[in-house]
């Protein structure tokens, strides 16, 4: 009897937890969506998978080691590169300082779960690297690549095809040319041969750490050696282009970032220079066509996605009438937050040379050296005393982040690169992963949500204007910020939001915001 008693009683306790767990399940799934509890993320950001989306820039740059001790830039801009590189004592403490960067930002690196970084100053310039004819020094590119490997990202490696010696007699055109403080004068190389020794030497080296090879940086831009002159810069396209896949047939090759074509003053005379490049067969040199896009950290800021995407649909145009589409990358992007004057950046403190060797243009979009890209420390970074921006949240900004890189991925990108770190208040600074306290800006939470719900998509469609829908897989998600619920969406099915919570809940209780984007993902009906 008592036997029989302790087991109904046993019964009567486990079917009152199911009665129980029954209800709640009942709430979890009915209550309104202003009531709804957020239940954890299927994947917890923090502990994401190496990113295929993103990666960062000027994680390690050369830049921050030479203003982090007194002295060291005014030497490199005064002496040039090879001269300050003789001078053991000096170069022992900015390699110090470097080391001691690399060492910081990796723990940055490796919080972001990114996959590539890329790396603008001088790592894989031919000038730094073969300082003399047949004399090569990798130390601080071998440096950097160990750093990479470190960090567990590949990098994207931008080529600086410029030596000094190898353009002696080159006539200097532009007082400030990016990087000249490196002591070369930007122009196409003199000597092919030994421009593809270097480059054969460099592929073979590096060939299992690199992921992709850019050939030098916004070429149409003044300072880096082909403005007005997008022949030249086919022939060097096409020349480095082939000695890179003859040392490493598996590289992957792209051109040198191209500024906007829709929305600033030269946009006609950047558009003109690309269409004669894709017309003298330019493409079929390239795997990806690198784009940048930083208007929206420059004194010409629009704060406008629509054009944004017609930038990216005017390239693909451009490349549709030329030999077919390659994959968009996009290197260069940001957008601001705060309040941060609308002075061009990149200014430096009175008296010093500009870092990277650009003078900001009132015309430009930014200067070409991306001076400011790399000041992690936030040294040489003016106050901004000019007139205030309009304020951006770290909310606003994580929103529209969020907005330009789904137009992004849906109009043909294949990655896109955030700068990792950067001060408060300041144009650019303030666009990046970090602030200077380590800190990430909520935009990087947005990103990483956008990788664990569709990194490795294979097609994405527009249903309308801010309604997209990606294929995952066997998944279908939706991501949305404009309009009504498309009628394919009923039932119930899983919300989650750039901040990373997420919800089950019925698909009549969604209202859309454009200030609050969502994925939206169906349920097994099963």
């Amino acid at each position: 009897m008592n036997k029989l008693t302790n087991k109904l009683t046993i019964f009567i306790i486990i079917l009152i937890l199911v009665i129980i767990g029954g209800i709640g399940a009942y709430f979890v799934f009915q209550k309104p969506s202003s009531l709804q509890s957020p239940i954890p993320p299927k994947q917890s950001l923090q502990q994401s998978v190496t990113s295929s989306l993103f990666g960062t820039m000027v994680a390690y740059g050369i830049n921050d080691a030479a203003m982090s001790t007194p002295g060291i830039l005014d030497a490199i801009s005064q002496k040039g590169w090879t001269e300050f590189r003789k001078d053991d004592l000096a170069y022992q403490n900015f390699l110090s300082n470097l080391k001691k960067l690399i060492q910081d930002h990796t723990k940055l690196m490796k919080a972001t779960g990114f996959s590539l970084d890329r790396e603008i100053v001088g790592y894989f310039t031919w000038n730094i690297i073969e300082p003399q004819k047949g004399q090569f020094d990798w130390e601080l590119t071998d440096l950097y690549v160990q750093a990479a490997s470190n960090a567990g990202v590949k990098i994207s490696a931008v080529i600086q095809p410029f030596a000094g010696w190898d353009q002696k007699n080159t006539r200097l055109e532009k007082e400030a040319l990016d990087f000249a403080y490196y002591d070369y004068k930007a122009s196409p190389p003199k000597d092919i041969a030994e421009y593809q020794n270097f480059l054969t030497k460099m592929v073979e080296r590096y060939k299992d750490k690199v992921a992709v090879w850019e050939i030098g940086n916004e070429p149409e831009n003044p300072g880096d050696g082909y403005q007005n002159n997008p022949e030249g810069y086919f022939d060097l396209v096409k020349i480095t282009s082939e000695t890179i896949k003859k040392a490493d047939p598996k590289a992957k090759v792209t051109n040198g970032g191209a500024m906007p074509i829709v929305g600033m003053r030269e946009s006609d005379s950047f558009k003109a220079y690309w269409t004669k490049f894709f017309a003298l067969g330019g493409g079929q040199y390239l795997d990806y066509f690198n784009v940048h896009y930083n208007i929206e950290r420059s004194p010409d800021v629009k704060l406008d996605p629509d054009i944004f995407e017609k930038n990216l649909m005017a390239f693909n145009n451009l490349m549709d009438k030329n030999g077919g589409r390659k994959p968009l990358y996009i290197t260069e992007f940001g957008i601001y937050s705060g309040s941060p004057s609308s002075q061009p950046f990149g200014q430096p403190a009175q008296g010093q040379p500009p870092i990277g060797g650009s003078t900001p243009s009132e015309n430009q979009e930014q200067p070409s050296g991306q001076p400011i890209q790399g000041q992690a420390i936030g040294q040489n970074i003016q106050p901004n005393k000019e007139q205030a921006l309009r304020n951006l949240s770290e909310n606003d900004q994580a929103t529209l982040y969020f907005k330009y890189s789904i137009l992004a991925f849906a109009n043909g990108a294949d990655l896109v690169f955030i700068d990792l770190i950067g001060p408060d208040n300041n144009m650019v600074g303030s666009s990046m992963a970090f602030n200077t306290d380590d800190q990430p800006r909520l935009f990087l939470t947005a990103l990483k949500m956008i990788d664990s719900k569709i990194s490795g998509f294979s097609k994405v469609e527009k249903i309308a204007g801010g309604q997209y829908k990606f294929t995952v897989g066997s998944k279908t998600i939706y991501v949305l910020w404009s309009g009504t619920l498309p009628n394919e969406i009923s039932g119930q099915v899983r919300v989650a939001d750039m901040k990373g919570q997420e919800w089950l809940m019925d698909a009549a209780g969604i209202k859309l915001n454009a200030d609050q984007p969502v994925f939206i993902e169906l349920q097994d009906s099963n």
